[in-house]
């Protein structure tokens, strides 16, 4: 079991844990906390797809790696897509984590045409300008891990940026009570630790070039019908434990 699924399943346990975590909830919550990246030249432009592409999970996974390649060289993206060797580490990483992902997938459905790579170019570009809205002292993770716990092992959430972690969702779509669900993981997860090691939680869609961030303790105190982190998390998680034991068991 992995966060994904406990975010995709499990309906009744996050009706019993966050039960104001409505679909009306969720319109409210686009409407008043989403807005888009303002970069060096003004408002992001979404980026639109030049073609249809039916791997879309690669094409973000491509994405999401080449953006990293880029922060971490301290070079542009626009710099990075001229050289050949990058974009072949780069797509190899991409295809790794898809592998992982998505075992089922034949290497045939993982090759990107050259359309598609620059897709993922363009989607790179949306990241740079997105970590371009802070400081360049602010501590930038990309696949932060965290411990598991219970049924739930070692994860790897997509992007931290200080004390926020951001749930990165590549899609023609605005954000759904599942993306909040599968921050809410992570939160429950590192709040076992003791220690607290982020205050917010955000969204981010490269695809949208639109981006949301919040505070932890009231995101949780607001769809728990008012309790705090402290008290939900360690009794979220062991009711999961409980839940996935039940489920395999019948």
């Amino acid at each position: 079991m992995n966060e994904r699924e406990v975010a995709k399943d499990f309906s009744a346990l996050w009706e019993e844990f966050f039960p104001m975590l409505s679909p009306t909830f969720i319109v409210a919550f686009n409407e008043a906390f989403v807005r888009p990246i303002f970069g060096h030249q003004g408002i992001v432009a979404p980026v639109r797809s030049l073609a249809p592409s039916h791997r879309p999970d690669v094409v973000a996974e491509f994405a999401f790696q080449f953006a990293e390649a880029s922060y971490e060289a301290d070079v542009p993206v626009r710099v990075l897509r001229g050289d050949d060797v990058l974009m072949r580490s780069t797509f190899a990483l991409a295809l790794e984590r898809i592998r992982e992902l998505r075992p089922d997938m034949g290497r045939e459905e993982t090759y990107l045409d050259q359309t598609e790579q620059d897709d993922g170019v363009r989607l790179a570009s949306v990241y740079e300008e997105f970590l371009g809205l802070w400081p360049a002292t602010e501590t930038v993770i990309f696949s932060p891990a965290i411990p598991g716990n219970g049924v739930l092992g070692r994860c790897y959430a997509d992007l931290t940026i200080g004390n926020t972690l951001y749930e990165v969702k590549t899609v023609n779509r605005r954000f759904q009570s599942r993306d909040l669900r599968q921050l809410l993981v992570y939160f429950a997860l590192a709040s076992m630790t003791g220690e607290k090691r982020w205050e917010y939680g955000g969204l981010f869609n490269p695809r949208m070039a639109a981006f949301c961030t919040f505070g932890i303790d009231w995101l949780v105190t607001r769809l728990s019908g008012g309790r705090p982190p402290k008290l939900v998390f360690p009794d979220f998680l062991q009711a999961l434990s409980r839940d996935s034991v039940l489920d395999r068991h019948f």
